[in-house]
C-alpha cells in the first residue's frame, strides 16, 4: 500500500510500504546499437517517433524523419547509421556504458517509488509506465519523448571514466563532466518530469521565478525522501554545505544589490543557469544558488503555514509566500 502518514492531517509524508510501487518497464535502446542489426535498430528506434527525430535526424544526422514511416531504411541512412555504429570510439563508449549500465533496475525502482509517491499526493496517473536508456552522443541526460522518460546514459558514466576524461572541453566543460555521475539519474528525472507537469509561472521578476523553482524543489524533497539532499540539487556535500553556511549572505547580497525584483533575466539569469559556480559569489559557491534559495523559502512557509502541497502550491501570491522565510 502507498499511504499518506502524520500526525497531523497536513502533513505530506508519503511512505511505501512492502515494496509495493508502480512497477516501470525498461527498453534499453543503448543496447540495441551494441546488439542489432542496421535493420533491427531502424524498426526498434521508429517505434519511438520523437526520439527517432531526435536521434537520427538531429543527434547523428544518419536520417530524414520521413523515413519513422518505412519500414525499409534507405542505403543512405543505413551507410550513415554503419558507420557510425562501427566507429571505433563509438563502439569503445557504447562499451562502457554496458559495463556500467548492465542493469538498472535500482534506478527504475526508484523513480518508480518517486513517481508512485507523486501521483498519490496529487490524484494523477502517469502513463504509460516506461523508462527508456538511449546513447545520446552526450548530447542529453533526461527528456520525455514519446510520453516515455528517456535517459542518455552515457552522460552517467562519471567523471573518472577515460572516455569521459579525454573529450575536449570545449564539447564538455569541465563543471559538465564533473557532474556526469550516476548518483544525480534519480533526481534528474524526477527534477525534469516536474518540470514539464507541475512547473508553475508566477511572474518574470527575480523572486517570482525563485519561488516557482521552490516549489519543485519542495516537491523533489517529498518524493525522494531516500535520496540524498544534495543530489536534488545536482550538488555534492560541500556545495550544499556552502549554501547552508552562506544562506543570510546570499540574501544579504540579493538585497543590498536589489536584485529582488529585478525583471531583466540577463540580469539575474546567473542565479539559475548551470556553470562552475554562481558569479559573484566566489569560486567556492556552487551553480544555481536561485534554485536552492527558492526551496528554502517555500520549506520555511510549509513549516510555518503546515498547509499540504497542494494548498502550497494554489498560492501564487509571492509576498505571502516570502513572509515567513527567515534566512539562516
Amino acid at each position: 500500500m502507498i499511504l499518506v502518514t502524520s500526525c497531523n492531517s497536513n502533513s505530506n509524508t508519503v511512505k511505501l510500504n512492502n515494496d509495493d510501487w508502480k512497477d516501470y518497464s525498461v527498453i534499453r535502446l543503448d543496447q540495441s546499437l551494441t546488439n542489432d542489426s542496421i535493420n533491427e535498430i531502424h524498426q526498434k528506434f521508429r517505434n519511438y517517433p520523437e526520439l527517432y527525430e531526435n536521434f537520427y535526424v538531429k543527434m547523428i544526422r544518419a536520417g530524414k524523419k520521413e523515413e519513422i514511416l518505412s519500414n525499409t531504411i534507405s542505403i543512405e541512412t543505413k551507410q550513415k547509421l554503419s558507420l557510425f555504429i562501427n566507429d571505433t570510439i563509438i563502439k569503445d563508449i557504447l562499451q562502457e556504458i554496458q559495463l556500467k549500465f548492465t542493469n538498472i533496475d535500482y534506478y527504475k525502482n526508484e523513480i518508480g517509488k518517486g513517481l508512485s509517491r507523486y501521483e498519490t499526493l496529487f490524484g494523477k496517473t502517469y502513463s504509460p509506465k516506461k523508462i527508456g536508456t538511449f546513447f545520446s552522443l552526450f548530447n542529453s541526460d533526461v527528456h520525455e519523448f514519446d510520453s516515455i522518460i528517456w535517459i542518455g546514459l552515457d552522460m552517467y558514466l562519471g567523471s573518472e571514466n577515460n572516455i569521459i576524461k579525454l573529450l575536449p572541453t570545449e564539447s564538455l566543460p569541465n563543471y559538465i563532466k564533473n557532474k556526469m555521475d550516476e548518483k544525480y539519474i534519480i533526481s534528474d528525472v524526477l527534477f525534469g518530469y516536474l518540470m514539464t507537469h507541475n512547473s508553475q509561472y508566477l511572474g518574470d521578476d527575480f523572486l517570482s521565478r525563485m519561488l516557482a523553482y521552490g516549489k519543485i524543489g519542495y516537491i523533489m524533497n517529498l518524493i525522494l525522501p531516500d535520496e540524498d539532499p544534495e543530489n536534488k540539487f545536482r550538488y555534492n556535500k560541500d556545495e550544499l554545505e556552502w549554501c547552508v553556511n552562506n544562506e543570510k549572505y546570499i540574501w544579504q547580497y540579493i538585497i543590498d544589490q536589489e536584485i529582488l525584483y529585478e525583471k531583466n533575466f540577463n540580469k539575474i539569469s546567473y542565479f539559475f543557469n548551470p556553470g562552475p559556480n554562481t558569479k559573484n559569489f566566489g569560486s567556492d559557491s556552487p551553480a544555481h544558488i536561485g534554485i536552492w534559495l527558492g526551496y528554502r523559502i517555500i520549506e520555511d512557509y510549509a513549516k510555518a503555514t503546515d498547509l499540504d502541497i497542494k494548498e502550497i502550491l494554489k498560492e501564487k501570491n509571492v509576498q505571502k509566500l516570502l513572509s515567513t522565510y527567515e534566512p539562516k
